[in-house]
């Protein structure tokens, strides 16, 4: 009885440790661990946008003519001063007939008007003579005189009708050089809106016929940001700004800010930017180098801008961070008039077990929150699952595992 005694207790000590193993394992909580780091937490301001051009030319028509040619398509690549489009020049061109048949007219008038003038100049001083000498009467004289002056008015005349003529000349010259647009500036034609037969019309106010072709230098593609009234006093020129687009792999593309607007966008502006109240401002970013050549003018974007350069300092994912509230019960002073505040905290992974430890924050971004107090560099701190997280006490078992999923930020 007594060796089946000591048999029984021999065996129930060797497996105490086990069975305690066993026991201890069936409370732990899987939890998913990540560790204090040093990082550079960067305030910054959201905002969305377009891509546009800043070198574009939209051409329009100066007169009212049908178009007989277009020279381009878009994708083309043009120079200064190259013709794009025909317009119609036939009537133009008899009105310059008839102005230089004018002009031809007028200069013999002219020559004409000189020879009666110097011809009755020289009348005038015979006359003159012969007054001096009594031959003649006064009258004679004074008709000589009147008769030289109204000559010179008309020879004056005559040397405006040459004038006037000419500048008509010059005037419908000017309008048959309309009939020819040209490209005002090197670049890539983006745009033909316009095609042979319709009528060209200039105007401002986007009727059909007034935009015939826009231009524009793809390597000044920058992005036309809408930035809130209350953040745009935050910006600088030059500040530094990450920009995404569907187009763009993640992490979008670096650029600086190269103007701020100082008036809000007008009402139609901010009509067209999804704006209602209009209290936006333009802000535009000039993107760094390495662009891709599949941005295209009116995509629409968004953008990180920063408006901080601060030192490196402890970090910790934004989920490890929890909260709840603090009053003045908890033995804790609190400012007159407020009778509670948030008090924030951390669970640490330490030794299989947790410790729910108080922390003071500073910045945050999307993805990191700043640890000014409770924190040293490189401890662990559970982030996760999120259930499992809100649930947690001081002192519970964990057991670590890998996260399931990276979390990123829209912007790095």
């Amino acid at each position: 009885m007594s060796k089946l005694f000591w048999s029984l207790a021999m065996i129930f000590i060797l497996a105490s440790p086990l069975v305690l193993r066993v026991f201890s394992q069936a409370h732990q909580v899987d939890v998913e661990i990540d560790r204090v780091t040093s990082r550079v937490i960067r305030d910054s301001v959201l905002s969305s946008g377009n891509l546009i051009y800043n070198e574009e030319a939209q051409l329009t028509p100066e007169i009212i003519a049908r178009v007989t040619s277009v020279q381009v398509v878009e994708g083309d690549k043009v120079e200064k001063g190259q013709p794009l489009i025909y317009l119609e020049d036939l009537d133009l061109k008899e009105v310059i007939f008839l102005q230089q048949a004018q002009v031809a007219i007028d200069i013999e008038n002219v020559d004409r008007q000189e020879i009666n003038v110097k011809n009755l100049h020289a009348r005038f001083q015979r006359i003159a003579s012969l007054l001096d000498k009594g031959i003649i009467t006064r009258e004679n004289y004074d008709d000589a005189y009147y008769q030289l002056k109204a000559a010179k008015s008309d020879l004056e005349a005559s040397k405006l009708n040459v004038k006037r003529s000419k500048a008509a000349l010059k005037q419908a010259e000017q309008r048959l050089r309309q009939t020819i647009i040209k490209a005002p500036m090197s670049g890539t034609v983006v745009a033909v809106s316009i095609k042979p037969g319709e009528t060209a019309v200039p105007s401002t106010t986007g009727i059909p016929g007034s935009s015939l072709i826009t231009i524009a230098n793809e390597a000044s593609i920058m992005v036309d940001l809408n930035v809130d009234e209350n953040d745009i006093g935050n910006l600088a020129i030059d500040g530094e700004a990450y920009i995404s687009c569907p187009t763009l792999p993640e992490g979008g593309l670096k650029g600086r800010i190269s103007e701020i607007a100082i008036a809000p966008r007008n009402a139609s502006e901010a009509f067209a930017a999804n704006d209602a109240t209009g209290r936006s401002y333009s802000v535009k970013v000039a993107l760094l180098k390495n662009r891709p050549d599949k941005l295209r003018s009116g995509m629409s974007c968004r953008a990180k801008i920063y408006t901080t350069n601060p030192d490196p300092a402890l970090t910790v994912p934004v989920q490890a961070i929890m909260s709840d509230r603090l009053s003045d019960d908890d033995g804790v002073s609190l400012p007159r008039g407020q009778r509670s505040k948030s008090k924030k905290y951390v669970f640490v992974a330490s030794n299989g077990r947790t410790e729910k430890r108080t922390v003071i924050t500073g910045a945050a971004d999307d993805e990191y929150q700043e640890i000014k107090v409770g924190l040293k560099a490189n401890e662990k701190v559970v982030i996760g699952p999120s259930r499992i997280l809100s649930s947690l006490q001081d002192e519970t078992p964990i057991a670590e595992i890998q996260p399931q999923g990276e979390s990123y930020a829209l912007l790095n």
